[in-house]
């Protein structure tokens, strides 16, 4: 009897070894050139670069990344649309445009992160002249360091959050539902019949109110007593009299180079 349970419990050992390295780990995979990464793949990490003077774009409709997510580089871009990427950083002058669902998404150096309408995103960022754009989506938190620039134009974000000196936001549409941080920049506000309070709201620092660019109202409540300093806000009429002007001063004042050029050759014209 003992030996048929020694024999048994022998051959549960090595069916379980067998399996073990019959089961392959998935391995990194890096791109050097245009690829797509769908249902099926697994790897544990994705590294995309650009093969110059090519620029490489990377699709990903599916496929799993188990562990340490997806970094693109040089001025490659990377397109999610589906599967499960982990977190996405991008780096140097890539792009990563979003449009599903994801943990996290960051842009540093001098990339681009864009957010679109499908997107959820548990948390978004950006350090070190990167530049976020949301078009849309819903987030749970942005955070903001070192000289990010953030762009909203639309989406609902839950927590919009200022961490360090030298970021910028320029909010124009969506639904902010905090606004919270504790070394503020600059933070423009562009729409219509625009007010700022520093008391009141839902967490006692204030708010700010208005319409956005297509009309819609929002309310923004702030979540920090240093965000309020730093709030500016635009009116949309303003801005555009401000660019028209700008334009047509910029316009006359080449038209007065050109007219100096044209006088100064003709003096200097030998007969």
């Amino acid at each position: 009897m003992k030996t048929r349970l020694g024999k048994f419990v022998l051959a549960v050992l090595i069916l379980c070894t067998i399996s073990q390295f019959a089961y392959a780990a998935p391995d990194y995979k890096t791109f050097y050139s245009d690829g797509t990464i769908q249902e099926g793949d697994e790897w544990w990490g994705v590294e995309i670069y650009d093969t110059p003077p090519n620029h490489t774009t990377v699709n990903m409709t599916g496929g799993v990344i188990v562990d340490d997510g997806i970094r693109v580089y040089d001025a490659a871009t990377f397109n999610f649309s589906g599967g499960s990427p982990g977190g996405i950083e991008a780096r140097d002058q890539s792009t990563v445009n979003i449009i599903d669902s994801l943990s996290s998404v960051y842009a540093t150096d001098n990339a681009t992160a864009n957010i679109f309408n499908n997107a959820t995103v548990a948390m978004a960022g950006g350090a070190g002249f990167g530049t976020l754009n949301v078009y849309g989506g819903t987030i749970g938190s942005v955070y903001s360091y070192t000289s990010v620039v953030v762009n909203v134009y639309g989406g609902i974000i839950s927590d919009l959050s200022v961490n360090d000196p030298g970021v910028v936001f320029n909010l124009q549409g969506g639904k902010i539902m905090r606004l919270d941080g504790g070394a503020p920049t600059a933070i423009n506000v562009l729409g219509y019949n625009l007010a700022k309070t520093d008391t009141g709201g839902t967490y006692g620092f204030g708010q700010v109110t208005g319409y956005w660019q297509d009309g819609l109202p929002f309310t923004i409540n702030l979540g920090s007593s240093y965000v309020y300093p730093a709030i500016n806000l635009v009116p949309e009429p303003a801005t555009i009299l401000l660019f028209g002007t700008g334009a047509f001063l910029l316009r006359k004042l080449r038209g007065r180079t050109r007219l100096r050029r044209t006088s100064t050759e003709v003096r200097i014209k030998p007969v």
